[in-house]
């Protein structure tokens, strides 16, 4: 049995783009020009764009015509976790705006998560990631104070907090363990992200450690699936293999 013709029309699509160097904002060919090319028909044709809108890698815009959306970020398992790199490797422009920072006396969830007693100093840091000017995450990071002392008094609006971490206290991830689920957005989360409450969100609690296995953040997060994405690479260590194209990543 061969390839489905909307299949067919939704991969070649997704080639054209590729190919013709299309971004976010550049308009599709026509439905006759495109069906031509593609050598598909314009009825699979159609049902192939519908289905690319459903999934935001299209949009339709009445009576003007099918644009490109931007590319959406994506977290590879296999890698350490970053939202800026993440959103840089699709050439978009990471931002953030700060919810909230302080630091707090661990409880017992807390404590449990870095090896420490309950009333440790714990840094939170709360924030809103955007990707270019569109609102992405929310993202709550809590950093073991002991590893980073006087961290509060970065401003983490404008700076990369595994920066601060690297640069001024010699601290970077080793290695790390996530977990994602499905949640709905709290009414606080939904403003924040412009979404409405309820809609279904991904939920990531991640654990990172240090090198020598020193358990040094552990994230709480908030990401609206159709502007960011989740992968695996499927490679031994998380290689790439040589010769491997990564460019799927795009879109």
């Amino acid at each position: 049995m061969g390839i489905p013709p909307k299949d067919r029309a939704q991969e070649g699509i997704r080639w054209y783009i590729h190919n013709a160097g299309l971004t976010g904002g550049d308009k599709l060919p026509s439905e006759r020009v495109l069906s031509e090319r593609l050598g598909v028909s314009r009825t699979a044709l159609r049902a192939a764009i519908t289905q690319l809108i459903s999934m935001h890698v299209l949009e339709s815009r009445q009576g003007s015509g099918t644009y490109v959306l931007p590319p959406k970020p994506i977290n590879i398992f296999q890698e350490t976790r970053n939202f800026s790199d993440a959103v840089r490797r699709v050439g978009r422009e990471p931002g953030a705006r700060l919810l909230d920072a302080r630091v707090v006396d661990a409880d017992e969830v807390l404590a449990a998560k870095f090896d420490l007693a309950v009333g440790s100093r714990v840094f939170e840091v709360r924030r809103v990631r955007f990707a270019d000017d569109v609102p992405v995450a929310v993202e709550t990071s809590y950093i073991n104070y002991a590893l980073c002392p006087g961290i509060e008094g970065h401003d983490f609006s404008r700076e990369s907090l595994y920066d601060v971490l690297a640069h001024e206290h010699g601290i970077r991830v080793g290695h790390g363990t996530e977990r994602v689920s499905i949640a709905r957005a709290t009414s606080q989360e939904a403003e924040s992200l412009l979404i409405d409450e309820g809609e279904p969100v991904f939920f990531v609690q991640a654990l990172e450690r240090t090198a020598a296995g020193v358990p040094m953040e552990y994230l709480k997060a908030v990401y609206v699936p159709s502007r960011y994405r989740f992968a695996s690479n499927g490679c031994k260590n998380g290689e790439v293999p040589e010769g491997v194209s990564s460019t799927w990543l795009t879109w």
